[in-house]
């Protein structure tokens, strides 16, 4: 099964001619952008088909629904950001034009599965993320359960796919938990509902590889790249 990598979250890039729309200093905005970055998960599947998302979280949340059902929305945190990750005011301006950013990343996203799906059968979308080892105050379910490896599913999943990737996550010694603490998985809009596409949601513990040796995360994931 061929895979496509999603990586919406470890950039650490706001272009500087947006830095005047926040309302944090460049210090505060540094700790609050490094607080909420998926740190180094681009290096770890740089051998890998992937799709990045270029620009930090905090100037575009291309993983957010566009539009009032995005829960996140209550917390001041939907594609653009109101609030930091502890409640402070973030921005003075939403600036509507970054929304930009948000349509042309999903327009990637679909034209590349399309563009595999043309040589592929089956697509395995996996969108990779990675977490604080304790519950940040914007989060919504803040349960203290925080496993090594956290699967995503939609309502929708293929079994058997998931149960090679336990088998892979324990043969690393993983803790791992289903949709706990995050749940649900992204797929590209246009394939939501067509049959070849598979999503699945991956999210790791930071413990598992900041301030310690990359090595085994990156195996974990090559084990994933070639097994499954």
């Amino acid at each position: 099964m061929e895979k496509l990598y999603h990586i919406p979250h470890s950039s650490l890039y706001i272009p500087e001619n947006h830095i005047h729309e926040y309302s944090l200093s460049k210090s505060e905005l540094d700790v609050e952008n490094e607080i909420m970055t998926d740190l180094y998960l681009y290096e770890f599947v740089k051998p890998y088909k992937s799709v990045v998302f270029e620009y930090s979280r905090l100037f575009c949340d291309v993983e957010r629904y566009n539009s009032e059902d995005e829960v996140m929305n209550d917390v001041g945190m939907g594609v653009l950001y109101e609030k930091t990750s502890d409640g402070r005011n973030l921005r003075k301006i939403i600036n509507k034009d970054i929304l930009e950013y948000y349509n042309s990343h999903h327009k990637k996203l679909n034209d590349r599965v399309n563009e595999l799906l043309k040589n592929y059968n089956k697509l395995l979308f996996i969108d990779l993320h990675s977490y604080s080892d304790k519950p940040l105050e914007y989060e919504l379910y803040k349960n203290l359960n925080r496993p090594d490896i956290c699967i995503g599913l939609n309502k929708k999943y293929d079994k058997k796919l998931v149960e090679k990737l336990i088998y892979i996550i324990k043969k690393f010694n993983y803790s791992y938990s289903i949709n706990e603490p995050f749940k649900g998985c992204l797929i590209p809009s246009d394939f939501i509902d067509d049959e070849r596409v598979e999503g699945i949601m991956i999210e790791i513990n930071k413990r598992c590889y900041i301030g310690t040796d990359f090595s085994k995360i990156k195996e974990f994931l090559k084990w994933i790249e070639e097994k499954i």
